[in-house]
């Protein structure tokens, strides 16, 4: 008797866990097909392979192999039908002072599925193969890109090097997919979140976006939306903080220090301000009319490369500058960027 009592607790735990993992599928598609047609008009046409928890649980070993962490999550790698993957999963840690809601967090995970498929056709972003709806918070597959990420290269305690080619490839491909960001869809999609942390080099050194999570995209006819803040120390459009609306020159300031930053990588301001982006963007205001400004704001690495001229530097200078003006009228536009820094050689 008591083992026909076991036997039927058991399997109305396993009807349980069935319904629950049936009831998550249904919510999490239901909202990632919401923010589908919210992003792309209704005129998406890219299918998302569903994989289920267990098929992610055996591929990765539950979770073992993590290669990167994030304030609300982790990436781990590994193997899917004999091919590599990453899997990128969403938590909600308890007592994290950064925490947002279940529900925000669910919202984000969501939205990265989304835009991250949308995104697809751009080689500059990290590639989604599918996700998983059965978990809390929705998880990413992508392809496993074998990656580093940029922030690595750039921290003044590194002794990894990017040449001046390298830090102009990562320019020039950032800006494209912040430009297809801004123009390819119904209306603008804001990044808004533009730093180190989210760009990746993958094995063949192509800079990679990813984290698509707190994008927001401008209503219909309009040049502006009002949001929370999104808090992202040193890249943080300073309109924007004071007057909490998103517009597009929201991601042209954050480009314009992430060029500053590019430019002295692990150089003498960097190395003095501790890599703070905000300090750096002041100091190079203060040393852009010297004589001497290129030893002062430039990487001496690159100053030492035989391929880099000064025109060119002073260029990419200018174009920093103009991205990181305080009010957003006096930025230019990402595509006037793009423009500019895809003819540099």
């Amino acid at each position: 008797m008591d083992c026909i009592r076991k036997m039927l607790s058991l399997l109305k735990k396993f009807r349980k866990e069935e319904e629950d993992v049936e009831n998550l599928f249904l919510q999490n598609g239901s909202a990632l097909l919401e923010e589908l047609i919210s992003f792309s008009g209704g005129t998406y046409d890219i299918p998302i392979r569903s994989y289920s928890a267990q098929e992610l649980v055996k591929a990765t070993n539950n979770f073992a192999g993590r290669v990167h962490a994030s304030t609300y999550g982790y990436i781990c790698r590994g193997t899917l039908q004999g091919r590599s993957i990453l899997v990128k999963m969403f938590i909600n840690f308890p007592g994290n002072p950064a925490s947002h809601s279940d529900f925000d967090i669910l919202a984000g995970a969501v939205r990265d599925i989304a835009v991250t498929s949308l995104m697809s056709g751009n080689r500059n972003v990290i590639k989604i193969i599918g996700c998983c709806l059965e978990f809390t918070y929705p998880a990413l597959v992508y392809e496993d890109a074998r990656f580093e990420i940029l922030a690595n290269f750039l921290d003044p305690n590194c002794d990894k090097l990017l040449s001046w080619k390298s830090r102009l490839k990562i320019a020039k491909s950032i800006a494209s997919a912040i430009l297809y960001l801004h123009t390819a869809f119904p209306t603008p999609i804001i990044y808004r979140i533009l730093n180190p942390h989210n760009i990746i080099l993958d094995h063949h050194c192509v800079p990679k976006l990813f984290d698509f999570s707190f994008v927001i995209s401008l209503p219909p006819g309009e040049l502006q939306v009002e949001d929370d803040l999104i808090w992202i120390p040193g890249y943080f459009d300073p309109e924007y903080q004071s007057s909490r609306f998103v517009t597009q020159k929201t991601d042209v300031y954050s480009f314009g220090v992430l060029l500053l930053v590019l430019l002295n990588g692990q150089g003498p301001i960097c190395r003095a301000n501790e890599g703070d982006p905000e300090h750096i963007v002041n100091y190079v205001n203060d040393h852009i009319q010297k004589d001497d400004q290129f030893k002062q704001i430039v990487d001496p690495k690159i100053l030492k490369e035989s391929s880099v001229n000064h025109r060119q530097l002073q260029a990419f200078i200018n174009i920093a500058l103009r991205c990181v003006q305080a009010k957003g009228d006096y930025r230019p536009d990402m595509l006037d960027i793009a423009r500019k820094i895809l003819q540099f050689e």
